[in-house]
């Protein structure tokens, strides 16, 4: 049974859930965890996936359709439950526009009450899962690499933001491999290989999870080799070989159903059955234990290093260029028409451009500046996102937000008179939106995921603002990173919530060092002798616990706009 619901709320999908339950003889007791699947594609897919799963493991299916990019706003939903839902009760969530601003809102009332909970992203996965809005929620979390753009740069940024309960497809289709494979080595007599090569698929992630999982386990280096042929029916996992001593351990696949084990001393082969799984068998593998898998996160952390030096996201960029003014006036002016100015080169390369603002006297001087530098530069504004790089966790209304600040003087001119869409203004939450400071932060993170802006978590070359304006604190503080801040140390999620600010208010969410070095163009903001020895300390050596200022690099340009005051290099 399938039932349609148009432009309805999340109570009355419950209510209609009820009735069709009533209707069909339905009940939700013997449901054992609630899935709920991130599209981003196609549905059926995942969701066929999951009902097959669910003659298993009997689930309320909870798939999230979202369309960011929707002019209107509006939920939709399709209920399916009975022979069309399998062993589960399937929902798809159709939301539009301003409703994906409370995803999580929209799914808890159709959660499953004292039931576990799992998220899958079946393509695009988060930067941080545990701390994307519906992850957090969730006692597993699933991704898919290799179902991603950039399959091996999302592993790795999926190393950097690993929480305990994270998993990824990549690593359970290794899971009959890594059987096979220990099963081989622990054949008499038992020695530790010399040599360890594994072959297959470039940019495949399960082909660098496995060498990573023998180096882990073994101890001795992984070679990865690509395959021998170049057949399109060895995607993946192609062959792994142990040198021992005494000869060699080779597992090869043959074709998608089977693979041929030598041993050493026996080089005729062993036919062993080995089909490959298919995604309904991998979903299924991954809710049958909701426990954490740590192995996986073992062999992620030892195959890919974390980056534990925050100045590591702003080296191998240009080196900074002064702009200096007269005044604080000059400083704003000159900064808004090189944003526009930037702004306008990327609109003639890319659909979008995203400018990150910020707070301060120089920042909010800056922003009542571009309204007119934008219409000067022709920049179309209906293709523009604008983005904040820290807010103050307060009062949506309060004067000390640095959103509030430029309503009138550069948001109100971009909407009503140069066509500046209201979903394309990003606003950092506050506390009337009914989340805490760290799940306000996961939501802002959520927002640019979405967007794109995981580019972050794979900077080195690639970025994904366009300008980047920040202010400079007296004591080198930039956004609501200050030093020697214990704030500044999160660099797994987009954004983060920050306490026990040492510059009022006390609660605070901040872009992170990763994202805050993923803009092409840095423009940093500074008037008033007050900060001349932040200015001259920003400009030495890369130091972000100590000088923030100087931790973040454009990968095009990095500029300092400076009145004459702020320019002295005396101390």
């Amino acid at each position: 049974m399938i039932t349609t619901l148009t432009d309805t709320t999340a109570s009355a999908i419950d209510k209609q859930m009820i009735e069709m339950r009533e209707t069909f003889g339905e009940n939700t007791i013997g449901r054992v965890l609630t899935l709920i699947i991130i599209a981003t594609g196609d549905v059926e897919e995942p969701l066929e996936a999951a009902v097959a799963a669910s003659h298993e493991h009997p689930a309320r299916v909870i798939v999230v359709d979202a369309e960011p990019e929707a002019t209107s706003s509006g939920l939709d939903a399709e209920i399916r439950v009975g022979r069309d839902a399998g062993a589960a009760e399937v929902v798809i969530l159709r939301a539009r526009g301003d409703v994906l601003w409370s995803l999580d809102t929209l799914v808890m009332a159709l959660l499953l009450p004292d039931a576990p909970i799992v998220t899958w992203w079946p393509e695009n996965a988060p930067s941080s899962p545990v701390h994307d809005v519906l992850g957090s929620m969730s006692q597993r979390r699933i991704t898919d690499s290799a179902a991603c753009p950039d399959p091996l740069g999302t592993l790795k940024r999926l190393r950097r933001g690993y929480a305990s309960g994270d998993s990824d497809l990549a690593w359970s289709r290794l899971t009959r491999w890594r059987g096979l494979v220990a099963s081989a080595y622990e054949v008499p007599p038992v020695a530790v290989p010399r040599q360890i090569q594994v072959s297959g698929s470039v940019d495949n992630p399960s082909v660098a999870l496995m060498a990573g999982w023998l180096q882990h386990a073994l101890g001795v280096d992984a070679e990865v080799l690509p395959p021998e042929d170049e057949e399109s029916d060895y995607a993946g996992v192609h062959s792994v070989r142990l040198v021992r001593e005494d000869g060699v351990i080779e597992l090869t696949r043959v074709d998608d159903a089977s693979i041929i084990m030598k041993l050493p001393g026996d080089d005729t082969g062993q036919h062993v059955t080995m089909p490959r799984r298919t995604l309904p068998e991998l979903v299924t593998e991954e809710l049958r234990r909701l426990d954490p898998d740590e192995v996986y996160g073992e062999v992620l952390a030892s195959t890919y290093s974390s980056i534990d030096d925050a100045a590591t996201f702003a080296t191998g960029k240009p080196e900074p260029q002064d702009v200096v003014g007269p005044d604080a006036d000059a400083v704003a002016a000159a900064a808004a028409s090189a944003a526009a100015a930037q702004l306008a080169a990327a609109l003639r390369e890319r659909p979008q451009a995203h400018l990150v603002l910020t707070g301060g006297t120089v920042g909010t001087k800056t922003a009542a500046a571009l309204p007119e530098s934008l219409r000067a530069a022709g920049v179309d504004c209906s293709r523009l996102h604008l983005w904040w790089g820290d807010e103050r966790y307060v009062d949506s209304d309060s004067a000390e937000r640095n959103e509030v600040a430029v309503r009138e003087s550069l948001l109100a001119p971009l909407q009503e008179k140069a066509g500046l869409p209201a979903r394309h203004v990003h606003v950092m939450p506050s506390p009337a939106d009914g989340m805490s400071l760290e799940d306000a932060a996961a939501w802002y993170g959520q927002q640019l995921d979405q967007m794109g802006g995981d580019e972050p978590f794979r900077t080195r070359g690639r970025a994904f603002f366009d300008v980047l304006l920040l202010g400079v604190g007296p004591d080198g503080h930039i956004a609501s990173l200050f030093p020697e801040h214990p704030g500044q140390r999160r660099v797994r999620a987009s954004a983060t919530g920050v306490t026990d600010s040492p510059k009022p208010p006390p609660e605070r969410i901040s872009l992170t060092w990763p994202v805050l070095n993923s803009a092409r163009h840095v423009a940093l903001l500074v008037a008033g002798a007050e900060k001349a020895g932040a200015v001259r300390d920003g400009h030495g050596q890369i130091d972000p616990w100590l000088v923030p200022a100087s931790a973040v690099r454009g990968l095009q340009t990095t500029t300092w706009y400076l009145d004459e005051a702020a320019a002295q290099t005396s101390s």
